[in-house]
């Protein structure tokens, strides 16, 4: 096993440094950037967000874009880019080494940043509008008169849309990748829960794992325990939900067996 992921690393490492520098060159420029510096993945998110729900947002410098009758902005902090990140690394670091040819690992690499651009965009729309519905739709049934809370609904409604897409678009790759390799049917391929831990371990590394280290740097723990239950519990809930789902398909597309048939076998004319 240590030889074949050495293998791996010596076949594929100008990849896996591409998708390196890239996601933590985006980390570092997304640490202290503003709206204006967003604007390249805030704009069409909120022209998204637009069609959707036919809300007008203007842009604002240096806020992001607004609508006053809502009373909704979307900010720096609204823009997706850390679910971008995630996109790519779970499309790069998972799949690039099923490529046949350096070629097809390049063009891997490359497709992996942009539909992870354009895939944050889509699923980032569609927190938007339900963080601008499903509140006003939970203050009718006075939802917010216990624990629930709106910062702790916010985190809920990211969590769970942004898990959700992520699992979805690690299967759809998964299957692409297959297609495209002539030769690879490894165990990335597998069933069952071990079909979901890569994105698990990507998600949870990057919105977890990264802020407990600053955590721990910082000595600030105000707040974090809760939110980091809450993550973990939505995160296993949807991964228990998305195994039995495969489970039931694998279920559904199980052949079955023909009929034993015992004793002497009668010719029919």
């Amino acid at each position: 096993m240590t030889e074949n992921l050495k293998s791996t690393i010596r076949q594929n490492w100008p990849f896996y440094l591409i998708g390196t520098a890239a996601i933590l060159g985006l980390k570092l420029f997304y640490r202290n950037a503003n709206a204006d510096e967003l604007k390249w993945i805030l704009a069409p998110t909120a022209r998204w967000v637009s069609i959707l729900s036919g809300i007008v947002f203007q842009y604002e410098p240096q806020a992001g874009y607004v609508n006053h009758s809502s009373r909704f902005l979307i900010a720096a902090s609204c823009s997706g880019v850390q679910f971008l990140l995630i996109c790519i690394a779970t499309l790069l670091f998972s799949y690039v080494h099923r490529m046949p040819t350096r070629r097809e690992g390049f063009y891997w690499t490359a497709a992996s940043i942009t539909v992870s651009y354009s895939y944050t965009i889509f699923i980032n729309g569609l927190r938007i509008i339900l963080s601008i519905y499903l509140p006003l739709f939970l203050e009718r049934t006075r939802a917010f008169d216990g624990w629930l809370t709106h910062e702790k609904l916010h985190t809920m409604i990211g969590t769970a849309v942004y898990f959700t897409g992520l699992l979805a678009l690690y299967r759809a790759a998964g299957y692409i990748s297959l297609k495209i390799s002539v030769f690879c049917r490894d165990d990335l391929s597998q069933t069952g829960l071990s079909s979901y831990l890569f994105p698990a371990l990507w998600y949870l590394g990057f919105v977890l794992g990264i802020p407990f280290l600053g955590r721990v740097i910082r000595n600030d723990w105000e707040n974090f325990r809760e939110y980091a239950l809450l993550v973990t519990a939505l995160c296993a809930a949807l991964l228990l939900a998305a195994l039995l789902l495969t489970l039931s398909g694998m279920h559904r597309r199980k052949p079955k067996k023909s009929p034993r048939l015992f004793g002497r076998r009668k010719d029919i004319f």
